[in-house]
């Protein structure tokens, strides 16, 4: 440009920057004007701008006069494409008022994605009641706290929730932190005399910004009675100057600021901000961001030296993977570094390219490995400088540019059959969600995004088993990611559907939308939002994409992969390449185990019916530990093959298509050298199960049975088989029955001496070591604790039989559960450790007591009683103590001629 145009431009970026949006026409100048300014002729002035207007710099306003203006301003403001001509000022107000406050964020890279949350987070203290809600903005130096400020009082006066002059003011509080009774100054303002030096009354900044914004960074840096001072502010919004006792009032917005951890803040500060947002640094963004900020970067230094930027490849690659310490304001700096070093050793005055050699050393010191190059583009990426001022493509337009396509597309084709149409619109939905896929899983996800992606595969989940859709993680993906950008957003498309598109939609896509029906409501239920008629028949659209041939193959097959998506996308791709759906996907989190892919495999054979066998492709992981895990719930053969691979898959599906068996295809796929293959055929599980008998004949037997149910209850399921004792001593075991059952033990009275078949005496487990024999019978079946209880529950029950011959008055079941609690505490208090023989004894014997003393018939003999007692006092006294309890059950007492008996039942062999 020359000088004249140069300063013409400077004029305009002057008086856009200087007046103010209330007074549109303010921000608009005629030829006249500049011809004065600039002491030119009106004519030259006109030729000019004009000029301008071709260059896309400036556009005008058909007016008398006609006016111009400054066209990167207002893109850059409203994030809007400008036209170069307006017919009248009306018709571009008109254009402006149309725009969303929403429209603010755009200007912040990750809005809709990285920090979606944190937006959402700005708004609820923004909206809520009574001047909103102070906010903490927390992370590292340069990752762009200050700019959020900005970006929220643009949004508020958008919104019209502040006046467009309303106050904004910003102070560091890291420049007072060494002068904290200046800092208070500064903040609350001062009285004439308050203190030396203080000559005049001044205003502090709390009361400078009422009805605005006060944004205190370095928020940290402020002393306790800083904070205090602050949070009874924040309390009351009155405060007083320094020196002087009245009070005062504001209605300032506090927003604060850190680079530090809560931790260093007083408690009862913080509780006085409810709102905590995290800006994440810039190694923390998505590499999609990263690149967003970089590209950002190259065009704002474009229109900086207001030269074209070339960047090759290799430099952005670079750029990419560099970890940058000071954030977006370093990666800022290295930009700035790198175009210098381009402007010195080019001879171009229009265009600049950016080599590696133009990079900071301090880049390459950083980098302990040689660096990859990962960026796929071949030629330079060029930045303009003529450019609109702007960041990302908005994923909010995304959608109604499809719809727009998908309706010139059925415009184009509706003279076509309805096939020929569907085929057209299924090739652009496909494009559409791989690109959305693809560009999901470089991001990574707000939690809110997380939550309701688990939600929807839970949905999926549920509902897969009653449809013949096979879906799959980019069906799940896709919709959580409208869900999150339009439903919760509220953004309805059906504008921009035509009526003729709607009614093609609702009459060839019928199947797909009674699909959905149930699944709507679902989702309208669970994540808290109302789907609109758009939402209905573009729902219809996506799940058109996966109806294949309804899966008829005998052989199941899945994949397993861990990551997000990773199955998936390998099962869609490999499905539509085959042309049905052959495998089902399950995407495991990175962190998953061997024992969580096992859990997966056994989940599926709950679900489905998998007669001919299940075929496993996994990422990694050993199959034999897999099937260790899985071969004690499998009933069929399972083929596990691992090093999953879209070549790997596309051969399985295709030997699955030719009816294979899985011995056909493991045959087939080990000569495959790459993947280890293992077939596994299912082991017979046999039923465990005890065998009772008698020498004196089946009802022994039975009532043995009967004895053993009860004490097992709850514990352990397990058949348990009364057999005539002669049947078994005569013919043993048939071949049929142990093909059926694995026989634990033979339990009964006499030993029917059956080879390697295990007999135990009832007697030796109720009188003799009943915790031993019950241990080697259900050895890795019951725990140390489970086995205890079974023999407990034997003693209890074995005695309650005895018991139950002696006793005509007592309610059995009661005093049998207050003695078992009774010789519970006796083993605890006295240290023993009571055989079942001793048990049964206890049991017995003090049940009959209890009785006898109601009869009044109690025992009055005991040999050498006072001896014996003084002897054994310690031990009387506890066995008193702990049977006292059945004293005042049963109105009786307890003489101390029946607690000896007690002792010598405990103590004599």
């Amino acid at each position: 440009m020359t000088n004249l145009e140069e300063a013409i431009f400077q004029f305009a970026e002057n008086r856009c920057h200087s007046a103010s949006l209330k007074e549109t026409t303010s921000l608009f100048f005629s030829t006249e004007e500049i011809a004065q300014k600039m002491s030119i002729s009106r004519t030259q002035a006109s030729r000019i701008l004009n000029q301008f207007v071709n260059n896309h710099r400036l556009f005008k306003i058909n007016t008398r006069p006609v006016l111009f203006s400054l066209k990167e301003f207002f893109a850059q403001k409203y994030q809007i494409d400008i036209a170069e001509e307006y017919e009248n000022i009306a018709a571009f107000q008109a254009e402006l008022n149309n725009v969303s406050s929403e429209k603010v964020f755009e200007k912040v890279i990750g809005y809709d994605s990285g920090l979606a949350e944190a937006v959402e987070q700005l708004k609820t203290a923004i909206f809520y009641p009574n001047n909103g809600l102070p906010l903490l903005l927390m992370g590292e130096t340069g990752v762009g706290k200050s700019y959020f400020v900005q970006i929220m009082d643009e949004y508020m006066i958008r919104e019209g929730v502040l006046q467009e002059d309303s106050p904004f003011f910003t102070l560091n509080c890291a420049q007072y932190a060494n002068n904290p009774e200046l800092l208070s100054g500064i903040l609350f303002g001062y009285a004439k005399g308050a203190f030396t030096g203080a000559e005049e009354d001044h205003t502090g900044l709390l009361e400078a910004a009422d009805k605005g914004v006060l944004f205190l960074d370095e928020v940290h840096r402020l002393n306790d009675e800083g904070q205090e001072k602050l949070f009874n502010f924040m309390d009351k919004e009155n405060f007083s100057r320094i020196g002087e006792t009245k009070e005062r009032s504001s209605k300032v917005r506090l927003v604060f600021a850190t680079t530090e951890s809560t931790d260093c803040f007083l408690q009862t500060f913080l509780r006085r901000i409810p709102i905590q947002i995290y800006i994440p640094s810039v190694s923390e963004r998505s590499l999609f961001e990263k690149r967003q900020l970089v590209e950002y970067l190259f065009k704002k230094e474009s229109q900086n030296i207001k030269r074209t930027i070339e960047v090759t490849p290799r430099v952005m690659d670079i750029l990419l993977q560099t970890n940058f310490p000071g954030n977006i304001g370093e990666m800022e700096n290295v930009i700035k570094y790198a175009c210098g070093s381009a402007i010195a050793h080019s001879n171009e005055s229009t265009q600049v390219e950016i080599k590696i050699k133009d990079l900071p050393q301090k880049i390459y010191e950083s980098f302990d490995s040689p660096i990859e190059l990962a960026n796929i583009e071949e030629e330079n990426l060029v930045f303009s400088d003529q450019d609109t001022f702007s960041t990302v493509a908005n994923s909010a337009g995304e959608l109604p540019k499809l719809i727009q396509h998908l309706v010139w597309l059925y415009q184009d084709y509706q003279k076509e059959t309805s096939y020929t149409v569907k085929q057209q619109l299924h090739q652009q939905i496909v494009k559409f969600m791989d690109d959305v896929v693809f560009r999901e899983k470089q991001r990574n996800l707000a939690a809110l995004e997380k939550f309701i992606s688990t939600v929807m595969q839970e949905i999926f989940r549920e509902i897969d088993a009653h449809t013949k859709f096979q879906y799959d993680g980019n069906l799940v993906l896709l919709l959580s990611y409208y869900i999150y950008h339009y439903s919760l957003k509220g953004i309805d498309l059906t504008s921009f559907l035509e009526d003729d598109f709607t009614t093609f939609v609702k009459k060839n896509y019928q199947t797909e939308l009674n699909q959905i029906t149930p699944l709507l409501p679902e989702i309208e239920k669970r994540l808290d939002v109302t789907f609109t008629k758009a939402d209905h028949l573009l729902f219809a659209l996506f799940f058109s994409t996966l109806n294949y041939e309804v899966k008829s193959n005998e052989v199941h097959a899945i994949m397993i992969a861990h990551g997000y998506a990773t199955a998936s996308s390998i099962a869609n791709v490999c499905n539509r390449m085959l042309g049905s759906a052959v495998f089902t996907s399950i995407d495991m989190p990175v962190e998953s185990t061997i024992f969580d892919i096992s859990e997966k495999v056994l989940l599926y054979l709950e679900e489905y019916s998998v007669k001919q066998g299940l075929l496993v492709l996994v990422d990694m992981g050993s199959l034999n530990m897999i099937y260790e895990q899985l071969k004690q719930n499998i009933n069929q053969p399972v083929l596990f093959i691992d090093q999953l691979s879209t070549p790997l898959a596309l051969e399985v599906g295709n030997l699955i298509q030719q009816d294979r068996s899985l011995n056909e295809i493991a045959e087939s796929m080990q000569e495959v050298v790459v993947p280890n293959v293992q077939l596994y055929q299912p082991k017979r599980r046999k039923k465990k199960a005890i065998i009772t008998t008698c020498f004196s004949g089946l009802g022994v037997a039975i009532q043995i049975q009967k004895l053993l149910y009860d004490c097992l209850d709850g514990i352990l399921a397990i058949d348990i088989l009364p057999i005539e004792f002669a049947d078994l001593q005569a013919n043993g075991l048939s071949e049929a029955f142990l093909s059926q059952y694995e026989v634990l033990s033979i339990i009964g009275t006499n030993d029917v001496h059956i080879p390697e078949m295990k007999f135990v005496y009832l007697e030796n487990i109720i009188s003799g070591d009943g915790h031993g024999q019950l241990g080697e019978i259900f050895e890795n079946l019951l725990s140390e604790a489970e086995i205890r209880e079974v023999n407990d529950r034997l003693v209890k029950n074995f005695s309650l039989i005895r018991v139950l011959e002696s006793l005509t008055i007592l309610d059995t079941k009661r005093i049998m559960e207050v003695i078992e609690s009774c010789i519970q505490e006796l083993e605890r208090r006295l240290h023993l450790h009571l055989s079942n023989a001793r048990k049964v004894a206890i049991y017995v014997h003090v049940a009959c007591m209890v009785e006898r003393l109601i009869r009044h018939a109690e025992i009055t003999d005991f040999p050498d009683l006072e001896q014996f007692a003084f002897d054994h006092a310690k031990e009387i006294r506890v066995i008193q103590d702990i049977f006292s309890v059945l004293e005042p059950i049963y109105s009786v007492t307890i003489p101390l001629e029946e607690t000896c008996y007690i002792y010598n039942i405990l103590y004599l062999d």
